[in-house]
Parts: C-alpha cells; sequence; structure tokens
C-alpha cells in the first residue's frame, strides 16, 4: 500500500522563502508536526510512505521512507503529479489562503479517487469563509453573525456589536485574524475581509474522519489553547474536556455533520462554546487534517490514519 502525503509548509510550498519569517516559522513548526504524526501512523500499518519535502529541511521519522525533494516552489506541481500516478491513497494537507489547497486538490484531480483527504468540492464550500458562513445559515446551523466587508463597503459594524473580530475570506488557522474595538480599527483594515461578531466561550476543536460513503467518526473534543486570548498562534489541544461542554460540542459536530456534504478524510471543526448550549457556535469548517492531530494521536486508542484508510 503506497501513501503520498504532502504537507504544504515542509514540502516544497515555501522553498524560495528562506529564511522564513516569524509567521511562516510557526506554520512551519505546526506542518512538521502534523506530518511527522500522520506519517508515523502510516508506517506503523506497514505503508509505504512518500513525502515531498522541501531540500532545506530534514525530516526524522522512525522508520524508512520515499523522500522527494523539492528544492524550488515551481518543481512541486509535477513532483506532486508524478508521484501521485504510483500512489494508492493520497493526503493533501494546505492551507486554504489563496485558494492554495484548492489548486492542489485540483492539479490531482485525475486522481480524486485515491485522496483520503477532502475532496475538491468541499475544499470550495468550506474553504471560502464567506461561502460557507452564507451555507451554515441557510440550514440553521448556528454561526456567528458576519459580514462581508468588500472594497466598496460603507464602514459600519451594521447589526453587529463591538468587540468584533476581522478575519481574510480564505485565510488559515489564525493568519491574519484580529479583534476590532471601534469604527476606527474596522476602517483601517484592508479589504475585501470578514467581520464577526466576537464570541466569548471555551473555543474548541472537533476532527472528524469521513469515508466517503456517509460514514463519520467525530473523534474527541479539546479545548483549543493559543498563545495570547482569545486566539492567536495555536499551541496545543487539551483533552479531556469537561463532560457538560463535551457533549454540547460533541451534539454541535453532530448537526453540522449530518448537513454537510459528503467527503472522504479528516477535516476539523473549530467552534466556541459560551455559557449554555444555546450559545454554542460553529466557527470555521477546516477542509483538511489540523494540527489537532498531533494532540489527538497520543489521546487516541486507535490509529487514525488506518481510519482513514477503512471503508465502513
Amino acid at each position: 500500500m503506497k501513501v503520498l502525503v504532502f504537507e504544504f509548509m515542509t514540502g516544497g510550498g515555501v522553498a524560495d522563502q528562506h529564511p522564513l519569517n516569524d509567521e511562516l516559522s510557526d506554520f512551519l513548526r505546526q506542518g512538521r508536526s502534523m506530518l511527522e504524526a500522520v506519517c508515523e501512523d502510516f508506517l506503523e500499518i506497514g505503508a509505504e510512505v512518500t513525502v515531498p519535502i522541501d531540500s532545506s529541511i530534514e525530516l526524522s521519522l522512525s522508520q524508512p521512507f520515499g523522500r522527494l525533494d523539492v528544492a524550488r516552489e515551481n518543481e512541486l506541481d509535477s513532483i506532486l503529479v508524478a508521484a501521485a500516478e504510483h500512489a494508492d491513497h493520497i493526503l493533501l494537507i494546505a492551507p486554504e489562503s489563496e485558494g492554495c489547497l484548492a489548486h492542489f486538490a485540483e492539479r490531482l484531480s485525475p486522481w480524486a479517487n485515491r485522496f483520503i483527504s477532502p475532496d475538491l468540492e468541499f475544499i470550495r464550500l468550506t474553504g471560502n469563509k464567506w461561502n460557507c458562513h452564507q451555507w451554515l445559515v441557510e440550514r440553521a446551523i448556528p454561526c456567528p453573525k458576519t459580514l462581508l466587508m468588500e472594497p466598496e463597503s460603507a464602514v459600519t459594524a451594521g447589526n453587529l456589536s463591538f468587540p468584533l473580530v476581522a478575519k481574510p475570506i480564505d485565510g488559515a488557522g489564525s493568519e491574519g485574524v484580529r479583534m476590532i474595538a471601534s469604527e476606527h480599527q474596522l476602517a483601517e483594515i484592508a479589504r475585501p475581509f470578514l467581520v464577526q461578531q466576537f464570541i466569548p466561550g471555551t473555543a474548541v476543536s472537533v476532527s472528524v474522519i469521513a469515508d466517503g460513503d456517509g460514514n463519520e467518526n467525530i473523534l474527541e473534543p479539546g479545548r483549543q489553547i493559543f498563545d495570547t486570548e482569545p486566539f492567536g498562534v495555536y499551541l496545543r489541544a487539551e483533552f479531556p474536556l469537561d463532560s457538560g461542554l463535551k457533549v454540547r460540542a460533541l451534539n454541535l459536530a453532530k448537526k453540522l455533520v449530518a448537513a454537510l456534504p459528503q467527503t472522504r478524510g479528516h477535516f476539523g471543526i473549530d467552534m466556541v462554546l459560551g455559557n449554555s448550549f444555546n450559545e454554542d457556535f460553529i466557527i470555521e469548517i477546516n477542509p483538511r487534517l489540523t494540527t489537532s492531530y498531533v494532540f489527538l494521536k497520543h489521546n487516541s486508542r486507535n490509529n487514525l490514519a488506518a481510519m482513514m484508510l477503512a471503508k465502513q
């Protein structure tokens, strides 16, 4: 069984940008931790793992693996296409920013039936946060009030009250996310961007592994810990949640998953749990394996990579 695992930050996606700035270094750290965790799981079940790797990065795994060196960013597409032809399964991990994840899913679309990560349709739905917000509202999934601030939009919070959260339409993680306390701060942000009602509460992540046939494993919810509060650089997930919060997180995740289109592989749900269940909101859907995988791996009795390969 041959598995191609591509993680953008370690896989040559920023090969032309060394030395990396602080923000990219944080993303590289997260990417490396995800890549190492999932590759170890695949190696544990006997898979032959092939990994594109930035030529300047060393990757240390417990067992031998196939390394494909990427010296320049413009080499990446051709290296991935060549590797996909020989893979039985393909796992894509990349940020949604500027359509990055969608680009690679589309580039490898001739082998989409080998994906063990979400398909292009699912990526396009969830990767654009404005489109996803509208989709959630149409299906009565609880989510914060949100406005799209386009270049020609008036500088106004509308029916939202400060503080607000401003974020890119297609960002990943905490990239470009900031708190807004006034109309003046709102006017300073480069458009287009989204502005959402700030929701106080407990930030929680819930990971899901789907088999493409409508069967989903909803994994243990974990509390998200950042370097600054209420959000910042993601540090880790903590388990277990308080039992009451856990039940509420799973109930909200089940409601969302029941409404989502079928897909395959690992995706993440970010939510905030308030003082009661009617103050619980979906914040984002991440159409890819997320950093939470690293902490779930050590918290789970099951091999999560094996779950991605399983058909119910």
